[in-house]
């Protein structure tokens, strides 16, 4: 997803400032919501992959200033491939929680996993056939993967009960959609120099991360709820058994 690195122009320091502190203090808000409701246990791997969110762009912003263009990008790409390993250990993670929903587990459903892998990269190719081939910025075909995995995982959970799986997946989901979209967008705004199609293309991305991360916020509380919930009779018949014994 997106580095809130900094951006170069002077005059949006103070709109860059504004977005990379709102989705730090939301990361923040989020990792805290995931343990104080005991949440981490359930997706890992998912807490594991927003905490490297908040450390790459804590980094990447501290540092912006600090070092030379060279050692920055270098420093840049090599974050971005974690995120990626990390990201699809996240796609794991999901597609292993979806196939484990499923009341019956037929070949059906164990090839579904693999069928969604396929499309994927079926849409990647055609996605990168439809961008020019000398475009001035070259798309991530890795991110493209990543982004087509998440909308067809979200599809899939679409077929199983509303989970906490299928909340992260739909957040996934719905950042994924717009990063396409903006791929697009700002390969095209930079074939013709357009550089405040570029800006906005990259900004609506910001802020739909943003965006996301609340709805993560408001869906563990439901979840959460629902634990207790579940929970209850157990509770309840321990305390019957307890006052049984002492009478």
């Amino acid at each position: 997803m997106h580095a809130f690195a900094g951006f170069v122009l002077p005059a949006q320091t103070t709109i860059n400032t504004l977005l990379w502190t709102l989705s730090i203090a939301l990361q923040l808000a989020l990792i805290a919501a995931l343990f104080s409701r005991g949440l981490v246990r359930r997706a890992p791997v998912f807490t594991v992959l927003i905490a490297f969110y908040l450390v790459r762009s804590v980094l990447l912003y501290a540092i912006f200033h600090h070092m030379n263009v060279v050692s920055y990008h270098a420093l840049y790409d090599s974050l971005q491939l974690t995120g990626l390993v990390v990201e699809a250990a996240v796609a794991i993670e999901i597609a292993v929680h979806l196939a484990r929903s499923r009341a019956e587990q037929t070949l059906l459903n164990g090839l579904a996993p693999v069928a969604l892998l396929a499309l994927a990269v079926l849409c990647t190719a055609l996605a990168t056939m439809l961008l020019p081939e000398h475009a001035p910025i070259p798309i991530d075909r890795a991110q493209l993967f990543f982004s087509f995995l998440m909308v067809l995982l979200f599809a899939w959970s679409l077929t199983t009960a509303a989970t906490l799986t299928r909340n992260i997946a739909a957040g996934f989901a719905l950042y994924s959609i717009a990063d396409l979209s903006a791929s697009f967008g700002r390969t095209y705004a930079a074939l013709h120099q357009n550089a405040a199609a570029y800006e906005l293309w990259s900004y609506a991305v910001a802020v739909l991360y943003i965006f996301v991360v609340l709805y993560w916020l408001v869906t563990l509380k439901d979840h959460e709820h629902r634990a207790l919930d579940s929970a209850s009779p157990t509770i309840n018949r321990t305390r019957d058994d307890h006052d049984g014994d002492e009478v």
